[in-house]
């Protein structure tokens, strides 16, 4: 069986790559099996057992062993879920890398980092009329990229493909699960899961810790928000309230970073949002 993984850029095509062919049963392995992920999170540095379908070829051709099964990464790019690729594999399993709104920001942070090669103060400019407004500004235009750019909408379940959710990578037992439910079976594959997640914790963290603010909230267990000074992560924070309460902070009444989660309950309550 040929499994093709279909996926947006930032690395997870590889990574899962990585997962079936090092550890999938009866999967083809690469000659070197030697991996490692770069400073960025990437793990290309891992040798292919076939060779990838890349921004739609004009031919691809590959001498597949019908005793194995293959993992084949059809690498579109991030704007470009194009099919053509199916023609040349027509009784593959094609297994779709998808996101949701909540790992969206994921992919954003990857997509201009891993994909672009910048920063995303490089990418998220707040312009030169904008520059003595301080980090209320950068906080704000980072929060309307992440609610209002298109490619939020992108890399959605669709109904005649299989899929992995970024959200599956998150939780090892849930990536397995999700694996076991396509049919693929692996030994073992904590520690590359480990590496994986810690080589790329500076796009995961972000998420989690407005993960755990909205708990915070929601659970009225207030916690200390001092220490997170990013203002992507912030951003992030504002954004995953849009998502829950449907409600924008307004950015220029608090231009100063909340100090703890009890700040942010009281702007909720004082804009009659129930949480």
């Amino acid at each position: 069986m040929i499994y093709c993984v279909w996926y947006p850029s930032g690395g997870f095509g590889h990574f899962v790559n990585a997962v079936l062919t090092l550890h999938g049963e009866n999967f083809a392995r690469p000659k070197k099996q030697q991996y490692s992920f770069s400073n960025s999170g990437d793990s290309h540095q891992l040798e292919l057992a076939a060779p990838k379908f890349f921004k739609n070829p004009n031919n691809y051709s590959f001498d597949f062993d019908s005793t194995l099964n293959y993992s084949v990464l059809i690498d579109n790019g991030i704007n470009d879920e194009s099919t053509l690729f199916v023609k040349y594999f027509p009784t593959a399993c094609i297994v779709k890398i998808c996101y949701s709104d909540h790992t969206w920001p994921i992919v954003a942070h990857t997509m201009i980092e891993k994909a672009m090669g910048m920063d995303i103060s490089q990418v998220v400019s707040v312009g030169p009329e904008w520059a003595n407004s301080g980090d209320w500004a950068i906080r704000e235009k980072y929060f309307l990229f992440l609610r209002d750019n298109p490619l939020k909408q992108a890399w959605r379940i669709d109904s005649e493909y299989k899929y992995l959710k970024i959200d599956h990578l998150l939780c090892y037992d849930d990536f397995c699960k999700q694996l076991q439910s396509l049919g693929i079976s692996t030994s073992d594959f904590k520690t590359l899961w480990d590496d994986w997640k810690i080589s790329n914790q500076k796009y995961i963290r972000p998420i989690e810790a407005a993960r755990q603010i909205m708990l915070d909230i929601k659970n009225k267990n207030y916690s200390d928000l001092l220490h997170t000074t990013d203002i992507w992560t912030q951003a992030i924070v504002y954004y995953y309230i849009w998502l829950e309460y449907n409600f924008e902070v307004p950015h220029n009444d608090y231009s100063e970073w909340f100090t703890n989660t009890k700040q942010i309950a009281i702007m909720l309550n004082e804009h009659g949002v129930n949480h």
